[in-house]
């Protein structure tokens, strides 16, 4: 069950634990919708006020800005907010250096249902390290049946790259038919969204990342395929690098504060300095 009280500004998400959206965010989530013109710091301190969560892990409150409107950085981080995941874009067109990689691509079908999980497994568990996706028990069947639904579909939209015999990458993008839900953040249409694209931990390093992408990129291009938005997580020290000399670039930034309360550490405030010293 997915249940939201939605307000113009403030909103709230309790997310059923059996569900796949429960591994991508905490299962309560607050968010404030950020307007253009609006008055961000006035906008936290009366949220402040709305939280519920107090030391509750599995509670967020939740941001989005543009990436470029850096007045909003010093009001978040003077609260507590850190900036964890970023909406990046790929106009069409952009390309990126070729790489040499030994790695073939080809087309994902039915039959490639499990190396899919197993590789997508992979990256759950190297960005829950980061802040935002949690590996639960039940995100191995879920997310089973959410590339179960990709490979179903009427096109192409998942490859894998393979080294000899053995599948070492996968991506997949949902075309402009699979993607509205992300036509806010969009600068340009048609557009695409890239799921996903991971590589076997003893495959990093090795191109077949790039080679995947490049594959993906040309089939996009001949689509007439405008921008192309993806989510990465910006702590990661491999991302950015990456996604930005493949010609993505940031256009939105999400700051989180989780829990969304958080006790006072129990320092001692110091005390106050007596008047005339």
């Amino acid at each position: 069950m997915l249940r939201w009280a939605v307000a113009e500004t403030f909103s709230y998400r309790e997310t059923d634990p059996d569900s796949l959206l429960a591994t991508w965010g905490p299962l309560r989530l607050h968010a404030l919708t950020w307007h253009d013109g609006c008055d961000l710091p006035s906008l936290l301190d009366e949220w402040e006020t709305r939280l519920t969560g107090l030391d509750d892990l599995e509670t967020a409150a939740m941001v989005t800005v543009p990436s470029h409107e850096t007045a909003s950085t010093l009001p978040l981080i003077h609260r507590g907010f850190a900036p964890l995941t970023v909406i990046a874009e790929r106009l069409a067109g952009r390309t990126a250096p070729a790489r040499p990689s030994a790695v073939v691509v080809r087309p994902a079908v039915r039959a490639d249902l499990d190396v899919a999980l197993e590789i997508n497994m992979h990256t759950v568990r190297y960005d829950a390290a980061f802040g935002m996706v949690t590996e639960r028990p039940n995100t191995a069947e879920h997310l089973r049946a959410a590339l179960a639904e990709v490979l179903d579909r009427d096109h192409e939209a998942m490859w894998l790259a393979v080294s000899g015999d053995t599948p070492v990458g996968m991506l997949y993008v949902d075309m402009p038919q699979d993607a509205g839900w992300m036509d806010r953040f969009a600068s340009a249409r048609p557009f695409a969204y890239l799921g996903h694209l991971g590589v076997r931990p003893d495959a990093r390093g090795t191109g077949a990342g790039g080679a995947l992408l490049a594959h993906a990129h040309d089939v996009l291009d001949s689509s007439g395929v405008a921008s192309t938005l993806l989510h990465h997580a910006l702590p990661n020290p491999r991302s950015t690098p990456f996604w930005n000399s493949n010609g993505y670039r940031p256009r939105w930034t999400t700051w989180v504060r989780r829990p969304a309360l958080r006790a006072s550490s129990g320092v001692s405030a110091q005390p106050e300095r007596p008047s005339g010293t």
